[in-house]
This record gives C-alpha cells, sequence and structure tokens, in this order.
C-alpha cells in the first residue's frame, strides 16, 4: 500500500492531467454529437414538402419559395392531359419531408405534341393509313368514292389538308377512289360478312346500306348479316339502298 501511495504522490500531477484530458475529450464529443454537429446540419428544420404537380410554374414557385425550398426546371415534356407550363411531376414526391434551402426539381408540360399532316394523297388505301399512324395521328373512316382521275385503290382525299399542323391523336378521315364511273351497277353478296365490312362492300359497289334490322341468333357472332333485301348479283341503279338482317344476341 505505502508503495502506491508513493508511486501516486510521484506522478499525480500527470495522472491528474491525463484525466482532465480525457474528461475534456468527452465533453468535446458530446457537444459535437449533440450541439454542433446538429446546427451544422440543420438538424429539426425539416419541412413537409408541399405538393405542387397541376400548379403552373410559376405558382408553384412562389409555393416553394414561401416554405424555404429552390425550383429548378428539370425538364420538359408533351403531355395531351396539361396544358403548357404545368408542373407534372417533382422530385422529391409531394409530402415528404426535406430540410429548407434545398433544391426541388420539377417537370413542366410543354402541352399536346404538334403534329404535321403527311401527304398521302395519291398513296394505296394501305399506305395512307400507316403514314397517318405513323406520325401519331388516328385514322377515322374511311370513304369510298367513284373518281375519274384517281385510279381505283388510291387515296383521292384526306379530311384534313397536307401540311397542316394539329396535335397529336388528331383523327383523318381518307377518300379512297373506286375508280372511273362503271356503266352498271351490281349487288355484291354481303350475307355471312359482318355489317362493317357489309357498309364496306355495298360502298364500293356504289350502292348504300338501307334499313336495318335486328334478329336473335346465337349460333353467329353479333352484327353479321343473315339476310339480303336484294340478290347478289342484280344490277341496280347508282345510290341504291340495300336493306339487311343483322344478327344479335338473344336479350336476357
Amino acid at each position: 500500500m505505502n508503495f502506491l501511495k508513493k508511486w501516486f504522490n510521484r506522478h499525480r500531477t500527470v495522472l491528474l492531467g491525463m484525466s482532465s484530458t480525457i474528461l475534456m475529450l468527452i465533453f468535446l464529443i458530446f457537444l459535437a454529437d449533440w450541439v454542433i454537429m446538429p446546427l451544422y446540419t440543420h438538424h429539426g428544420a425539416e419541412e413537409e414538402l408541399p405538393d405542387v404537380t397541376e400548379l403552373s410554374f410559376e405558382e408553384a414557385k412562389t409555393v416553394l419559395n414561401k416554405k424555404g425550398f429552390q425550383i429548378i426546371k428539370d425538364k420538359e415534356q408533351f403531355d395531351d392531359t396539361y396544358p403548357a407550363g404545368t408542373v407534372i411531376a417533382q422530385n422529391p414526391v409531394p409530402f415528404s419531408r426535406v430540410k429548407k434551402g434545398r433544391r426541388i426539381y420539377v417537370t413542366v408540360s410543354a402541352g399536346e405534341r404538334s403534329i404535321q399532316v403527311p401527304r398521302v394523297l395519291g398513296s394505296s388505301e394501305r399506305d395512307a393509313i400507316f403514314a397517318i399512324r405513323q406520325a401519331g395521328l388516328k385514322i377515322g373512316d374511311v370513304f369510298y368514292k367513284y373518281n375519274d382521275y384517281y385510279p381505283s385503290g388510291v387515296v383521292c382525299n384526306q379530311s384534313i389538308p397536307p401540311d397542316s399542323t394539329v396535335v397529336e391523336k388528331t383523327v383523318v378521315d381518307i377518300t379512297v377512289s373506286l375508280g372511273r364511273l362503271p356503266g352498271r351497277f351490281l349487288v355484291p353478296n354481303v350475307v355471312g360478312r359482318s355489317l362493317k365490312t357489309a357498309k364496306i362492300l355495298l360502298e364500293k359497289a356504289g350502292l348504300k346500306v338501307g334499313n336495318i334490322t335486328y334478329k336473335v341468333n346465337n349460333k353467329l357472332i353479333p352484327d353479321t348479316v343473315i339476310e339480303q333485301a336484294i340478290a347478289p348479283g342484280q344490277e341496280v341503279s347508282q345510290g341504291q339502298e340495300i336493306d339487311l338482317v343483322v344478327s344479335q344476341l338473344e336479350e336476357d
């Protein structure tokens, strides 16, 4: 014991200095962890991020700036739902908790895509339909008409003039030439055809669909032609209406 006391007394100053140093280090670590670092990282200064989608860019900027955020226009993309200049997406996502001063990246609508209508006059029906769809437009009705200038099977008219500027998915109708007006008009056989096909065949023959009567027939696909009023092969006048009987499923 005497030896320990003597040793302690001899090294007392050193031991007290080391103890003070260790306590000071512990205090500094505590201070850095609980005071300095939270202040540096703005701990506790997080805010709930408001939802600025469906607002205009300027409106979104005002809302975010009031909350202490910065808005950055990340990109623009075509959108047929929201008008040009509307925010359609944001990152981080709405209602997440983020620190004040953070940059908020938004995607803004560029509006509907403008498309130049292709010229399909003089093209075959198939090529015209392909060109219209390839351009981002929709094919509407296909009409058939006798034409002295354009040969049979060639597009002789389009509902929207070539090179017109329209929005994406605009519907374009086309008219296909049936060639020169024939000297006689014969009734085609449309029995067993779908009503849609029957209308096309009659139109191509220079005739029209007359009255449509529906008849229950569970063995046939609905809208299948069962009967036609004028027999196939008979000669009629141009524009003659042909009455049809069409199938339908039995009603409950």
